[in-house]
């Protein structure tokens, strides 16, 4: 069985290595050689025919002399112009053989540095994660201290307290219940870069009723009108894009909510650079496109979190899944006039 070729490893650039390059100047040679070989006969030819026309007379002895001054005479001459054309090869071959010592040593060294950043980045990404994961549980034992101070003061001293302290009660306490989500918001994200992706093929379309089942508590009573176009099946870690899409779900249903009624859109749209692309689009509040690219970062949000609730986190983790998948994401919006969010994904292995 014939062994497979092997792969150069990923932070290695190739080295073109074209098979015929330095054999070309023989082939190069065969046209001036056909053309010499031409001329030759041409020149022999005319030759004897001037000698007949022009010296009928001529002794043998004479006409070999002179046969020999006229071939003596072609064979240098085509003799020069070959040895010409080869020093001129030989010239090329000497430069292009130096250009590619060159360029191997450019790419030897361009791999080095690859290598050397692929290596630092690697350690920057594990003591980034490792920081967050830290600071995360860190933050969990001070944060159920105070979460339960809270609850036993306004257990035990809320006899003796008036209303605004209370509200100060409350306002810690809603503060600390936000902190939570957003140490849960973070760890998630932190997980996201090093959980393995299990890939297989599945349906978005089961996956979306699956969501729905899910969001169908928030969903309740609000009326909200679902466009449901047909949905291809895709080539992804289905724990993930379910993570994706219930993000882009829960947003349409959370910021449409000062709309009646509420419309939501789920679709397929153009494919785009050879992958399905999945759309959400709802008539909510929607955002100005000048903030367009906040909307992906962490901690990034465009209303308060007296508008809406939210950590700004949701859509951080939606574009790192993506990218993990070899997709993109991108979004579109006007304000109060609804927004359309965008992902785009592997098609079918097969298809």
């Amino acid at each position: 069985m014939d062994e497979p070729a092997k792969k150069p490893p990923a932070d290695q650039l190739a080295i073109a290595k074209p098979a015929s390059r330095y054999s070309s100047p023989n082939t190069r040679l065969v046209v001036p050689l056909f053309i010499t070989a031409i001329v030759m006969l041409f020149g022999m030819s005319l030759y004897q025919w001037l000698k007949l026309l022009l010296l009928p007379h001529i002794s043998l002895i004479q006409s070999n002399i002179i046969t020999v001054l006229f071939s003596s005479a072609m064979a240098t001459a085509a003799a020069y112009f070959i040895l010409r054309k080869r020093q001129h090869l030989l010239q090329q071959t000497l430069k292009e053989v130096a250009q590619r010592r060159r360029a191997e040593e450019e790419v030897l060294k361009l791999n080095k540095e690859l290598h050397n950043n692929i290596t630092q980045l690697e350690t920057a990404n594990k003591e980034l994660e490792s920081f967050s994961y830290s600071v995360s549980h860190d933050l969990r034992a001070p944060l159920r201290h105070i979460m339960g101070y809270v609850e036993l003061l306004q257990k035990n001293a809320s006899p003796d307290l008036d209303a605004k302290n209370l509200r100060y009660l409350t306002t810690i306490s809603d503060s600390a219940k936000r902190m939570g989500i957003l140490i849960d918001d973070l760890l998630t994200f932190s997980r996201i870069g090093r959980i393995e992706m299990r890939m297989a093929e599945f349906s978005l379309a089961q996956l979306i009723t699956e969501i729905l089942g899910e969001l169908e508590q928030e969903m309740a009573n609000r009326g909200i009108q679902l466009e449901i176009g047909p949905l291809p099946a895709v080539y992804g870690d289905r724990a993930l894009i379910k993570l994706v899409l219930l993000n882009l779900v829960a947003n349409a249903v959370k910021f449409t909510s000062p709309r009646q009624p509420a419309r939501i859109q789920i679709g397929t749209g153009p494919d785009r650079e050879g992958q399905t692309v999945l759309f959400v689009r709802d008539n909510g509040v929607g955002f100005d496109m000048k903030y367009t690219d906040k909307l992906f970062g962490v901690f990034q949000r465009l209303h308060s979190a007296g508008q809406f609730e939210g950590t700004g986190i949701g859509l951080a983790n939606v574009q790192r899944i993506i990218h993990r998948h070899g997709g993109k994401t991108w979004a579109e919006g006007v304000v109060d006039g609804g927004a359309t969010f965008s992902i785009s994904l592997p098609k079918l292995m097969n298809s």
